[in-house]
């Protein structure tokens, strides 16, 4: 099978290029087009569901999506990076997550009694139960995609993302307009797995044998297994302040928080989510050309950092304005929400980008050694915001990103001597733009009240093109003053002709 020794260098620098940027293009257009389909069904079901049932679903998918990643999150890296991998070493790793999958889908289910005590929410067994299949679904697919994404097939499985989130869609509206109530959003959540379980299987060749040679699988395992301690500590990170809130404040305060975050993220899921495995793919084909790869790293992070920023602002300017048209006026605590976690958008998809120089480096102790300080910190943040609500939560959130932002790709970068000033370079417009249209907006929103209140006698829609033009065209203005040229907008229309036309 051709995957299994395919060989790294077997792209040349320019056909690379063109396969990443391409990928990575291909990526980030199924993933809009899901993000349409997917906000057009929160925004159906927030109107068609409450608060308290999408807090009471986030009470449980706060543990289980923490097991459903084991495996997705250590295998999956391993397959992409590993030079050549044998069919016995691919066929023991899928029958050992097979069975961790099922000891976890087991304890789950007792462990769902556990948070109905916590929570003091009877719904949560029953909820507990159902996700548990989920750790099975994932385990099934796992192999299969890893494989995909080795061979660089980002097409396929972009394809098969876009159909699992439609039909995720449309499963839990209908659930929902029959009145099934939280379970809409439970089915929702495991419709997804179920659909790439059969994506899966028919685009991919390769299929499990009988459970041999458990043995070869070892390597991969413990390679899995500290990268899953990464991913442990970084939803920890992500999840706690979700756990805290739903403890102190209650399912409707949850459920606030809980969509606020997810509109606040979605940057982040269309432009990082689809570029992870496209750039650990091509920085695991160059990680034994240090220039090759520092190049194509500082060049990633400056485009993200400029989209990101760029992203950031709009959502910052028209945070509850935005709620109020997509979720409605009973949300309203949620565009407070959106408008406190807007600030650190940016910061959080650069951020995110040290796991790629880990990934891709095979360096996961040492990503584990900083998941443990920035948890830590990070703890500590939540815990200070908790007793204030979901508000002091979402700005607690933006100031980690910010504050963990450099020193988190210092230290990934350190084995490869990454030079942080060259980051810094790379980004610094884009971060004081943004920082500078931050301070002008929480001006005008504190001290011209007159204006304001005839801002609020437009529509809705109007309000949002008109404070998110302004945002965007105040962020592009400061990064053309200090950059003294359009590099970075000639940049990005570049990163899209290659997408389109392949060169």
């Amino acid at each position: 099978m051709r995957v299994m020794s395919e060989s790294f260098s077997d792209l040349n620098t320019v056909a690379l290029k063109a396969k990443a940027i391409r990928g990575a293009g291909i990526n980030i257009s199924a993933h809009f087009v899901g993000f349409i389909f997917r906000t057009g069904g929160v925004i159906a079901l927030s109107r068609l569901l409450t608060p308290e049932d999408f807090g009471v679903v986030a009470m449980v998918t706060a543990f289980s999506l923490l097991l459903m990643n084991f495996g997705v999150n250590g295998l999956t890296e391993f397959i992409i990076q590993k030079q050549e991998i044998s069919k016995e070493e691919m066929n023991s790793l899928f029958w050992s997550h097979f069975a961790i999958a099922g000891v976890f889908s087991i304890g789950f289910v007792f462990l769902g009694q556990l948070l109905v005590e916590f929570y003091g929410e009877h719904a949560l067994w029953g909820i507990a139960a159902s996700m548990s299949f989920g750790f099975i679904l994932y385990a099934l697919f796992t192999c299969q995609f890893a494989i995909l994404k080795r061979q660089m097939r980002f097409s396929v499985i972009a394809l098969i993302e876009l159909v699992a989130a439609i039909l995720s869609v449309i499963v839990s509206l209908g659930l929902a307009v029959v009145g099934a109530g939280y379970w809409a959003v439970v089915a929702r959540h495991l419709t997804v797995p179920l659909v790439m379980v059969g994506g899966a299987w028919l685009f991919s060749p390769w299929r499990p044998g009988v459970p041999r040679y458990l043995k070869k699988g070892l390597p991969g395992l413990k390679y899995a297994v500290q990268v899953y301690c990464n991913f442990t500590l970084s939803y920890f990170t992500k999840n706690i302040d979700k756990v805290l809130l739903g403890r102190f404040h209650g399912a409707a305060v949850l459920g606030s928080y809980d969509r606020g975050y997810y509109l606040s993220s979605l940057p982040a899921d269309q432009l990082l989510t689809p570029l992870n495995s496209v750039a650990l793919a091509t920085l695991s084909r160059l990680k034994n050309d240090r220039e090759r790869f520092l190049a194509y790293y500082e060049k990633a992070v400056s485009l993200i950092a400029f989209l990101g920023m760029l992203c950031s602002v709009m959502l910052m300017a028209t945070a509850r304005d935005l709620v109020l048209l997509l979720l409605g006026a009973a949300w309203n605590e949620t565009g407070n929400v959106v408008f406190a976690l807007a600030p650190g958008i940016g910061a959080l998809l650069v951020y995110g980008t040290h796991s790629w120089l880990h990934l891709s480096l095979g360096t996961p102790n040492r990503w584990f050694r900083w998941n443990i300080v920035a948890s830590s910190l990070t703890l500590i943040g939540f815990i200070i915001a908790v007793p204030y609500g979901a508000v002091a939560m979402g700005a607690a959130y933006s100031v980690r990103s910010l504050a963990l932002m450099l020193p988190g790709i210092w230290y990934a970068g350190h084995p490869v001597r990454l030079d942080l000033r060259c980051v810094i370079s790379s980004i610094w417009a884009y971060l004081i733009s943004a920082i500078l249209v931050y301070c002008v907006w929480l001006y005008i929103s504190s001290e011209w009240l007159e204006f304001i209140k005839y801002f609020e006698n437009f529509a809705v829609i109007s309000r949002i093109a008109i404070a998110g033009g302004l945002g965007a065209g105040l962020y592009l203005g400061l990064v053309v003053v200090f950059e003294r040229s359009f590099r970075s907008l000639t940049q990005t229309l570049s990163f899209i002709r290659v997408f389109l036309v392949g060169k």
